[in-house]
Formats: C-alpha cells, sequence, structure tokens
C-alpha cells in the first residue's frame, strides 16, 4: 500500500487505506467493501441494459415497421405519383377513344354517302347506271368494310412539360451521434430524403441501377432474357459475366456475339460506352447464326448494323452516310440497339440522338436465328451491356430528352435489294 495515500476514510473518517481512481476517494476497509458492492450493482444494472438494447436491435422487422418520418415521406411520395401517372393514364385512353370514334364516324360519312348513291337508283328506275359504276361502288364498299375491320393503327408519343422520370431518391444523414475513430470512418444519425443533383440523368440512372446483374428466365418463360457476351475473337476480352467486353491494347479487329438466339418478337438490347478513343469506331448490330464468325464479323454478308465514321453496314458492305446516318457516339453515351424479327427491322439511338435510326434486315443473305454482334478495333475500347430491367426508364428518358423522337429509315435506290413491308398508319400526338 502506498504511505503517500494513506488518509482518514471518506466515510467514517477512521484511518483508510484503499484510493479509488474512478471517485478519487479513499476508504478503509469495510467501507471499501462497501464500495467495490455498489459497483457491481451498477455493473448488473448496466449489463441488463446492455442485453435489452441488443434484443431490440436484432428485432430488425420491428424497427422497419416503425412509422418514422422518413418513411412516410416516401410512402407519400409514393401515393402521389402513382396518382398522378393513373390520371395521365385515363387522360391519354379517353383521347385515345376520342380518336377512334373519330374514325367510325368518318367510316359512317363514307358508308353514307355510297348508301345514297345506291338508293337513288332504287327510287328512280330511270337513272340509268353501267358496269362502270357498279365496280366504283363495288370498290367504295370494299374499301369502307376492309377499314372497318382492320383495326386502325395510332402512334402515342407520351411527351411535354410536365416531368416523366421518377427522382432518384438517395438516404443521407443529417447528425452525428458517434465521434468517429478514424477518419473514414462514417457518421452515423438521422436520415433525410434529397433528391439528385445530377446533371446527366443517364449516368444517375447507370449509377443507380449499377449493382443490377443479368437475368436468365427459364427455358419456356415468355419473358425476354437478359443477353450476354458469348463468342469472341482474339484481341478483346468477356468480363463481369458477360456484362462487359474490353478491348486489347493493340489496334485489331475483334468481334463479340450474343448468347441469345432471335427469331420473332422484338428485343431491346441496352449498352454503354465505358471507354472508346477519338476516332469512336464500335459497330452495334446482328449476323446470322449460319454466317462466318471472324475478327472481321461485321464484313460478313449476313451482317446488318451502325458503327463509326457515320457508316451503315448492310450485308457486311460498308454505305456511308446513308439516309443522313451520323454516328457521333462517345464515351458514356448510352446505346439502344432494338432488333424487330416481326417487322424484319433495326433500330439504333443513342443518349445525345434526337431520332432513332431504323435498318430493314433482309433474310435472304441473313436467316433467322440473328445473333447480336459488336466489333470494334481500337485499342482499350470498352463496352457494358445493361440489364433489361432499366429498359424502361430509358424510354421514360427518351420521351424526355426527345419530345419528338424521329425515325431515320434507310431507303434503298432499288427496291428488289431489300424486303420491306408498307404500312398504312394513322398517328396521334397526345400532349
Amino acid at each position: 500500500m502506498n504511505d503517500a495515500i494513506i488518509q482518514f476514510c471518506s466515510t467514517c473518517k477512521e484511518l483508510a487505506g484503499f484510493y479509488c481512481n474512478g471517485c478519487n476517494k479513499i476508504f478503509c476497509q469495510s467501507h471499501a467493501d462497501e464500495h467495490r458492492q455498489s459497483l457491481y450493482e451498477q455493473f448488473d444494472w448496466l449489463a441488463v441494459d446492455h442485453d435489452d438494447l441488443v434484443q431490440k436491435l436484432n428485432q430488425t422487422s420491428t424497427i422497419m415497421q416503425r412509422k418514422l418520418p422518413s418513411r412516410r415521406i416516401i410512402d407519400r411520395w409514393e401515393e402521389e405519383s402513382i396518382e398522378q401517372i393513373r390520371q395521365t393514364a385515363n387522360e391519354a385512353r379517353h383521347a385515345l377513344m376520342d380518336v377512334f370514334k373519330l374514325h367510325l364516324s368518318q367510316l359512317r360519312e363514307k358508308l353514307k354517302l355510297l348508301t345514297d348513291d345506291l338508293n337513288q337508283i332504287y327510287e328512280n328506275q330511270e337513272k340509268t347506271f353501267d358496269e362502270r359504276n357498279i365496280k366504283q361502288w363495288a370498290t367504295d364498299l370494299r374499301n369502307i368494310r376492309q377499314d372497318f375491320l382492320t383495326t386502325p393503327a395510332f402512334t402515342v408519343r407520351i411527351h411535354g412539360n410536365k416531368p416523366v422520370v421518377m427522382p432518384i431518391i438517395k438516404i443521407q444523414p443529417e447528425r452525428t451521434y458517434l465521434t468517429p475513430t478514424t477518419p473514414s470512418q462514417k457518421p452515423a444519425g438521422l436520415i433525410s430524403i434529397k433528391s439528385s443533383q445530377a446533371t446527366n440523368p443517364f449516368e444517375v440512372l447507370f449509377h443507380s441501377t449499377q449493382s443490377q446483374k443479368l437475368i436468365d428466365h427459364p427455358p419456356n418463360s415468355p419473358l425476354q432474357k437478359d443477353d450476354r457476351f458469348h463468342s469472341k475473337s482474339n484481341h478483346v476480352k468477356v468480363l463481369d459475366y458477360g456484362q462487359l467486353i474490353i478491348h486489347d491494347s493493340t489496334n485489331e479487329d475483334a468481334s463479340i456475339l450474343g448468347l441469345n438466339e432471335y427469331s420473332h418478337g422484338e428485343h431491346r438490347l441496352f449498352f454503354r460506352i465505358e471507354k472508346l478513343p477519338v476516332n469512336e469506331w464500335i459497330f452495334f448490330g446482328i449476323m446470322s447464326k449460319n454466317g462466318t464468325f471472324s475478327q472481321k464479323a461485321y464484313t460478313d454478308p449476313s451482317a446488318h448494323g451502325w458503327t463509326g465514321y457515320n457508316n451503315v453496314y448492310i450485308h457486311g458492305k460498308s454505305m456511308p452516310v446513308l439516309n443522313g446516318y451520323l454516328s457521333n457516339m462517345q464515351v458514356n453515351d448510352f446505346v439502344e440497339l432494338t432488333i424487330d424479327c416481326d417487322r424484319e427491322t433495326l433500330y439504333l439511338w443513342h443518349s445525345r440522338q434526337m431520332y432513332k435510326n431504323k435498318l430493314p434486315v433482309d433474310r435472304r443473305t441473313c436467316p433467322f436465328p440473328w445473333q447480336l454482334l459488336i466489333s470494334c478495333h481500337n485499342a482499350n475500347a470498352s463496352v457494358r451491356l445493361l440489364p433489361l430491367s432499366i429498359g424502361s426508364i430509358i424510354k421514360l428518358e427518351q420521351d424526355k430528352l426527345n419530345q419528338k423522337m424521329k425515325i431515320k429509315e434507310i431507303e434503298f435506290p432499288n427496291r428488289k435489294d431489300s424486303l420491306t413491308i408498307q404500312k398504312k398508319s394513322s398517328s396521334v400526338e397526345i400532349i
């Protein structure tokens, strides 16, 4: 025992021999034992509080069911957004019905004119007519019947000044309750809802969905399954479970095929250009499974698509600036490739274009099944294949940024050079 601290007990004033560093008091033997017993009792209560808190924190479902202010903000935003979408959809349905009623009214008017002509013959037997009149009346009746039996095609364009893309919701801490022990420690505390302030909506979209993976549906599922990069030539590697391709350090041609095979229906594929030199040469398109795959697969007679230098490839042959096509693709662009097997047509769009490029596919040189084809030859060029789950959001961004999305069609000087189907359709714009 240290003689320098032997004094009188703080409780009974007897000679003391024990010093407590916690409360800076000295005690005799008896009161030292009482003080230690008091410390044990405080420790026991602390252990009880600790165990109670552990049990509550482990009850995750109970915590998540609390009606926190932040939770109510999210719930209210959800309800208001759904109501706004439902109201807009109802207005669009009414507008569509009005247009359809107008179509029927026009048919009735045409039929009434024909009825008047026929009634004149019934009512006036002296009125003359011949084979030419009968032929004309039969033609008019056949056209009216055909217009009635054929469901009219309407193009519905959804655009306007109101925002059509839901904001990105981020949860950020506002107050700190714990003192960080290291500079990298993350603060804890209350959370608040804050909208994203990013200037590029497509970049926000990409980073918010970066954790999503490609999905494989069962073989007989009616849902389109995510495509992925599969077969490859030299000078390129496939990474991230088939979602990413990276060209090597050379400037040699390289080609990559998708895994899926397309023979019917419409399929939309989405990409992001992650790295691209200034000369911007990447081929986006298709080739037939029956074609010859190689480093220069884009030159195969079955290859159809678009590439850099403003080139359109048809039957594996380059056609520069065909119908005014301008590639102007850059790093971080989002690219949409639509493969429409039923109409034997391809569409290409990227995130800085105000239009979609349309390219008919000749099945005589490109028979089913079709496969995705990407080709590149620039050192370190990189393209990522995105999951289908973000397709609807990209479509909304298209409608928001491109209020009047146009279609640029490829026109051939000689019609027999392509298999095209012409259809008569009406268009209606809903503003």
